[in-house]
């Protein structure tokens, strides 16, 4: 027995689809504009984003950088605007910011496999409102670039599966791009794979070609590793020590506690602006408006609906399957947050495969998007739960199933309530309330952040006082920072904040002849004498011997 069918999505593309996706683009093409204006005149602050900004330079051949192992794609791209002479910083925030928008449009599309043009166009802005996006959506960042293209990558799954097998030529590769932006994005195979165990055509030519397409989409990337690390797969050795957990409680965001995104999930649907930039991009510790209580609410009533209205899926189901699924989800609520991810996503896997096993006979409608949505949502809940650092911007890695969530749950309250008319209104005022939560929110962030501009004024001072200072070893507490500023190498070496005097043995090796770091006590560094100090920013110079 089929459960009740869901609201059939329209034929697509129609007219009244580009109307809406040219009104979606509009819409978010307006934010991504006052977002980029706003990061523009805060400047970048965030230590990872130096890194890839560095590694930008040297794969332009214009500098230097000793980080080249991190994901390739979004230097890559960057580089080519450095060797158009595009050498700024907000090359950066427009590049991510075109991620966002090309983000938004793949949601869209995505949800138009199962809803109508309206429904869909509220899960799309719904993925765009969300505080954890617009914070970090032109940052520089690589985890709105990833997620955008790994929304892609499981819509040309689900595309191949339900229309064309064809178009797993391009999920592949699209897949491998994520990957290459951001490496946690490989977990995004589960749903893929999961897509296509559920697509019971002949399909092997269209798989095949689609994972060759993938790897040679890598192979330049892999050449590149190879030439400058020696090693054509460094990204290795980071997943043996991300599924280990092998991280010590020194490491920023060091935080056991496996609750902690449940617990702040509020704070990332909607939270209250802040003239604090760290709190703009931490969302965490500046509290959840009222809406993103009701987004919860809307959420968990929705699907509270959908299982009751679906419950008819039940009867008749067999005994051994049943009993299979029930252990396996027993398993899940036992190891969350206790073993290694690893395990957990093949426990999630075999998890979702009993669902699919369980309902085989039943066939319920929208399975597919369905288990690919939850997996991906558990997916990265597991891993990043599990891991020992916890930082608010990883967990953007699920937001994409929450928004798809977002129309399921309208449309399971207003069919369950027999709202008649007054359901189309519905998707428009929710909305109407998420672009105003976003317009709240962005207008509320600051417009400056004295760190960045006390950085940028050292080393434009640095420049001044010394011309020469391509010849000279500098060190920073801030080291990818300066070397962006300086567009030379400056190595990264941490003040002991135990001490109220520098060691000498800090430098013993490298005998910097400057020294840059941030300091309101201004310690002082034997063999060295400080010559600017302004904001917090101290630059000391090696005494002559």
């Amino acid at each position: 027995m089929k459960s009740t069918k869901e609201q059939p999505a329209m034929k697509f593309p129609s007219a009244h689809d580009r109307k809406i996706l040219i009104l979606l683009v509009s819409i978010v093409s307006i934010i991504t504009y006052k977002l980029i204006t706003t990061q523009d005149s805060i400047g970048v602050y965030y230590w990872d984003i130096f890194l890839y900004l560095n590694n930008a330079l040297r794969m332009a051949h214009l500098g230097t950088s000793d980080t080249l192992y991190l994901p390739p794609l979004l230097p890559s791209i960057l580089s080519v605007f450095f060797r158009l002479g595009f050498v700024k910083e907000y090359v950066l925030f427009i590049v991510c910011g075109a991620f966002y928008i090309l983000g938004s449009v793949g949601m869209y599309l995505l949800l138009r496999l199962r809803f109508d043009e309206i429904e869909s166009l509220l899960g799309a802005l719904t993925f765009a409102s969300f505080t954890l996006i617009l914070a970090w959506a032109v940052t520089g960042s690589t985890d709105v670039p990833a997620i955008s293209l790994s929304i892609w990558a499981i819509y040309l799954t689900l595309l191949a599966k339900r229309k064309d097998k064809r178009f797993y030529y391009l999920a592949f590769p699209v897949a491998m791009a994520a990957f290459l932006t951001r490496y946690v994005s490989a977990l995004i195979i589960i749903p893929i794979l999961l897509v296509i165990i559920m697509d019971t055509r002949p399909k092997f030519r269209e798989i095949t070609g689609g994972i060759i397409l993938g790897i040679l989409f890598y192979s330049p990337f892999g050449l590149f590793f190879y030439r400058n690390l020696k090693e054509p797969l460094p990204f290795l050795g980071q997943f043996t020590a991300t599924a280990s957990g092998s991280v010590t409680a020194v490491n920023p965001g060091y935080n056991l506690d496996s609750l902690y995104y449940l617990k702040h999930l509020p704070e990332y649907l909607s939270s209250f602006p802040s003239d604090n930039y760290m709190l703009i991009i931490n969302p965490s510790s500046a509290g959840p408006t009222p809406l993103a209580y009701l987004i919860l609410a809307i959420l968990a009533v929705g699907i509270i609906f959908y299982i009751i209205r679906n419950r008819m899926i039940l009867n008749g189901l067999r005994t051994r399957r049943l009993i299979v699924f029930l252990l396996l989800s027993a398993a899940l609520v036992a190891v969350f947050g206790r073993i290694s991810y690893a395990l957990a996503e093949v426990l999630i896997f075999l998890w979702a495969l009993s669902i699919y096993w369980l309902l085989e006979d039943h066939k319920p409608d929208n399975l597919d998007i369905n288990l690919a949505m939850v997996t991906w949502f558990l997916a990265f809940l597991y891993m990043h739960s599990f891991h020992p650092v916890k930082v608010d911007r990883y967990i953007i890695t699920i937001l994409p199933a929450i928004a798809y969530a977002m129309p399921l749950s309208i449309s399971e309250i207003s069919q369950t309530l027999k709202l008649g008319r007054v359901r189309r209104l519905i998707p428009i005022l929710v909305m109407f309330l998420m672009l105003s939560s976003a317009a709240y929110y962005i207008l509320g962030m600051p417009r400056d952040y004295p760190i960045v501009d006390a950085e940028h004024e050292a080393a434009q001072w640095l420049k001044a006082y010394d011309p020469n200072y391509h010849d000279k070893v500098i060190a920073s507490d801030r080291g990818p920072a300066f070397t962006w500023y300086l567009k030379d190498y400056v190595f990264t070496r941490r003040i002991n904040k135990n001490n109220t005097e520098l060691s000498y043995r800090l430098f013993y090796e490298l005998k910097p002849d400057y020294y840059i770091y941030w300091s309101t006590t201004q310690p002082k560094i034997h063999g060295y004498r400080i010559i600017y100090n302004n904001s917090g920013v101290i630059i000391a110079e090696k005494i002559p011997q």
